[in-house]
């Protein structure tokens, strides 16, 4: 355990300064990042399931570029490109849906952080932020909880190695993560005492963590289905430590479209 865990750290130590970098930076920044990582993620789905190159990695990763410029600029426009990427992707592949899956499984998410990061000038920023540090916190909170506790399997069928222990330590760390980041905002002027209190948004911004860290699990445990379904271990051997790419931002596919869809509710 701790020679994993010092991997990841190191790996974790590398990753973080470029990505919080992007993000204070912004765009075109930001959306460089997004359109690397759809990029990465691509090249990923196309050896998981074919062992090979292949034109339809292409189209998911130029699908996923373009998503990442453009929707800060036109949403609705994104969007239409990832349908016209899903359908050019299915028809190149022959009608094979698995593969035509890694469009929506990949660029879904990008477009969705890509929105959050633009839809208000004057807090997304904080808001991506205060996602990332979520899903991270889940991350640490599940393997450090788990592989210390142990106990019960959440769900033996589709990972050997989540525990209801993990589940747990993964939102407690969430909630914190969320408890911490309420007391940066109201330090650096972001809330509003007039329009909404600490007490208010800390309870929203933990509350929500919890759901998110819940979400960030079923991210994590969806691909672990994926790669049991394909005999794989790690989505590639791309970070030292953690596998693959996929394997690094799993729960943050899941957790970023169900952030968007909320913000675009509430907006």
């Amino acid at each position: 355990m701790q020679s994993n865990l010092a991997l990841r750290v190191l790996s974790a130590l590398i990753l973080a300064p470029i990505v919080l970098g992007a993000v204070f930076y912004g765009s075109p920044a930001y959306n460089c990042l997004l359109a690397a990582m759809g990029a990465g993620l691509a090249w990923e789905w196309e050896q998981m399931l074919l062992k090979r190159n292949s034109t339809v990695g292409i189209i998911i990763a130029a699908t996923a570029a373009i998503t990442a410029f453009l929707t800060a600029e036109n949403p609705s426009a994104a969007l239409l490109v990832i349908l016209i990427g899903t359908l050019w992707a299915f028809w190149k592949s022959k009608r094979n849906i698995s593969l035509t899956f890694g469009v929506l499984y990949i660029c879904l998410p990008i477009f969705a952080l890509s929105y959050i990061y633009y839809i208000n000038e004057s807090i997304s920023r904080e808001i991506v932020l205060w996602l990332l540090f979520v899903v991270w916190a889940t991350d640490i909170g599940g393997y450090v909880v788990g592989k210390s506790v142990g106990g019960p399997k959440l769900a033996p069928r589709v990972s050997a190695k989540k525990t209801w222990a993990g589940l747990f330590g993964a939102i407690g760390f969430a909630c914190f993560v969320a408890y911490v980041f309420a007391l940066y905002l109201k330090a650096y002027g972001y809330l509003n005492e007039e329009a909404i209190s600490f007490t208010q948004i800390k309870w929203v911004l933990i509350v929500s963590a919890g759901v998110l860290a819940v979400v960030s699990q079923m991210g994590d445990l969806f691909e672990s289905f994926i790669k049991r379904k394909l005999d794989l271990k790690d989505s590639s051997n791309l970070i030292p430590g953690h596998g693959g790419l996929f394997d690094r931002v799993d729960g943050l596919l899941f957790a970023s479209v169900v952030t968007a869809l909320v913000l675009f509710v509430v907006n």
